[in-house]
């Protein structure tokens, strides 16, 4: 009966995403703020958990994840989720009539020279901080793993992130700014092709390339990829991508991947590497949801608001970091080992922390009104090189609410500085305009 009722909701919940985004207004395979989310959703929080129902997954299974009707669980709370998040969406754009503007290749404008040097201003700011960055750390976490291994790496990887004082800041501009930066020199290349547009977007794409792997990490590099793969079809397709091409991109992902698993991160061969590569990326993500089913309240209270931001210390509390709370429970051997991991999950994780099971739907409707609201802001930009760059930007940042918490959406910094940059970059070159709303 268990496997009936699984079943019937892991059909359900593409038909239900299907419907909804149609009722939302978006076709789906055309790149957009909404769809690109909702897939990101789908894919880390629902696929995953086919392997870890039928315990096929035999890591997971290793490291607790045994009980079906748990899985079943976390089902049902993805599917709530994703269903009151497009709700939250379609409710925003039909209550408010605001609906985002479609990107078409022709209407996209020239940039004048003074792009260039805002752009190479903030290409020297990514630069500088990362040498500032490397003279702070001990070892590079990537050079570590070529001499010594994988084990060894974890720890650099370790102490050059959630070890690392204040690296929030530094990854801000090195990953943040620096995919921008990438994306808009690649943007300026495809728009007029010649020499010097594609010697800045090589050099800056080797510079985000090698800071994106630079800590063993794989996901920032595949987001780098996925993000020069979706300017390419806004600029030339008007942002519709056939499923071909997702396809080709998927497997060329895939082999990348793979590569890395090999040789930095101790996977015995190809096969061994290919399995970890299908583990880490559908149930990697989601498997941290069971255990946030176990932990609250069977283990610690619910947070009622403690993982929220308090910028400025304004509220008598200081953030609980519930990620690395959960990580330290369920594996607290690791502590000794000078690692500070972290398990971070789809958003509703954070949600059900805080609020047990009636905050998914409440939050996911939430979520979905702000990312239908963001959607359409970044739309009313003119279409131009650094505009597009930045929109494919807002894609990645807000696809993460499929492996992390919502909260840090509330108060985003992120989106403020990032946003800050791209407008005085726009208004040093005089494009910084809105386009004429279209009622779609």
């Amino acid at each position: 009966m268990l496997d009936i009722g699984f079943w019937m909701i892991f059909i359900l919940t593409p038909a239900a995403i299907w419907f909804l985004l149609k009722a939302a207004g978006e076709k789906v395979n055309q790149i957009s703020v909404l769809n690109i989310t909702t897939m990101s959703i789908y894919i880390f929080s629902v696929l995953g958990l086919l392997p870890l129902f039928y315990q096929l997954d035999q890591y997971r299974v290793e490291i607790g994840v045994t009980n079906p009707g748990m899985v079943f669980v976390v089902l049902l709370c993805c599917f709530t989720s994703i269903v009151f998040f497009l709700s939250g969406a379609i409710f925003f754009r039909k209550t408010t009539g605001l609906k985002p503007n479609p990107i078409f290749s022709s209407e996209i404008q020239a940039l004048r020279k003074m792009d260039f040097i805002a752009l190479l201003l903030a290409f020297g700011l990514v630069l500088a901080v990362l040498v500032l960055y490397l003279s702070k750390v001990g070892q590079v976490a990537i050079f570590v793993a070529l001499k010594d291994g994988a084990a060894a790496a974890a720890v650099a990887r370790s102490d050059m992130g959630n070890n690392f004082n204040k690296y929030h800041r530094y990854s801000l501009i090195m990953h943040d700014l620096g995919m921008v930066v990438t994306l808009s020199f690649f943007a300026l290349w495809l728009f007029k092709k010649n020499l010097l547009r594609l010697i800045l977007f090589v050099a800056a794409f080797a510079v985000s390339g090698f800071i994106t792997v630079m800590a063993t990490e794989k996901a920032p590099f595949v987001s780098l990829l996925m993000a020069l793969f979706m300017v390419y079809y806004l600029m030339r397709k008007n942002g519709f991508v056939p499923k071909k091409d997702v396809a080709l991109l998927g497997a060329f992902i895939i082999s990348i991947l793979v590569v890395f698993y090999v040789y930095f991160m101790g996977s015995a061969n190809l096969i061994a590497a290919l399995m970890s590569v299908f583990s880490r990326a559908f149930s990697g993500s989601v498997s941290p949801a069971y255990f946030y089913l176990e932990y609250a309240p069977h283990v610690q209270d619910f947070y009622w608001f403690k993982t929220f931001p308090n910028p400025g210390h304004v509220l008598p509390y200081e953030p609980v970091r519930y990620t690395v709370d959960i990580m330290s429970w369920k594996f607290p051997e690791r502590g000794g080992s000078g690692v500070v991991g972290s398990m971070p999950t789809v958003f509703w994780g954070e949600a059900y922390l805080n609020f047990g099971f009636l905050g998914i739907p409440i939050v996911s409707f939430v979520m979905g009104c702000f990312v239908a609201a963001v959607g359409y802001l970044v739309s009313r930009l003119q279409p131009n090189p650094v505009s597009i760059a930045f929109l494919v930007w807002v894609i990645f940042h807000l696809k993460a609410l499929g492996v992390t918490g919502f909260s840090g959406f509330l108060y985003d910094f992120k989106f403020i500085a990032v946003g800050l940059v791209v407008v005085i970059i726009l208004s040093a070159t005089g494009r910084l305009r809105l386009k004429n709303r279209k009622d779609a």
